[in-house]
């Protein structure tokens, strides 16, 4: 064998080589692994602090933005609401003035008021009106009373030619609430239309 031919020395020697460097290795092995490690959790608290960073960041972004949103919500409420109290307005001044411009009327300027001429609106006017706003003619079988009977009679029938009670006064007043609920509808669309386009 070889190591009986080598001299102790020279193997004491060897082997103490062999150790130093395995030790060597070993030390190294630590201070490296240990460097690593620093590095790594150096490397990642740099991570979590860049996340909680752009994280705060985007909350708060993302804050400011439904700020904006509410504000701009809040906004065109109080216009839409500001408006819907202009429309009531409107309508009461023109209620007030119903009795007065359905009641009398002159023939030509400067000449005396006279009542107005008695206007008769038919029944079957008064069903054709109500078709044309889309209003429902009662269901056969359901259970009606007599003044809505009179408001839906049968085409082609003397019944719709009877006198429906309906005034010029009645007609406005219809329109004026007819006026206020459309001009409100319009008023919701164009605050929504607006708000979405501010968005």
């Amino acid at each position: 064998m070889v190591l009986d031919r080598l001299p102790t020395g020279l193997l004491f020697a060897g082997l103490a080589c062999v150790i130093s460097a395995a030790a060597s290795g070993s030390i190294a092995y630590g201070f490296g692994f240990q460097y690593a490690e620093a590095l790594g959790n150096s490397n990642l608290q740099t991570l979590k602090t860049t996340h909680a960073e752009q994280a705060g960041a985007a909350e708060k972004e993302n804050r400011l933005q439904l700020q904006q949103q509410v504000a701009r919500a809040n906004e065109a409420e109080a216009l839409l609401f500001a408006t819907f109290d202009r429309h009531a307005e409107e309508k009461r001044q023109l209620q007030e003035r119903i009795p007065h411009v359905t009641t009398q009327y002159i023939s030509a300027p400067g000449a005396v008021a006279r009542p107005i001429p008695r206007c008769v609106f038919t029944a079957g006017w008064l069903r054709d009106f109500n078709a044309a706003l889309g209003v429902p003619a009662p269901r056969p079988g359901t259970t009606t009373t007599g003044a809505e009977k009179a408001a839906w009679p049968a085409t082609g029938t003397d019944a719709e030619l009877l006198e429906s009670g309906v005034t010029p006064a009645d007609i406005l007043a219809h329109a004026q609430d007819y006026g206020l609920w459309s001009r409100s509808i319009l008023a919701q669309l164009n605050a929504l239309l607006d708000l979405q386009e501010k968005d």
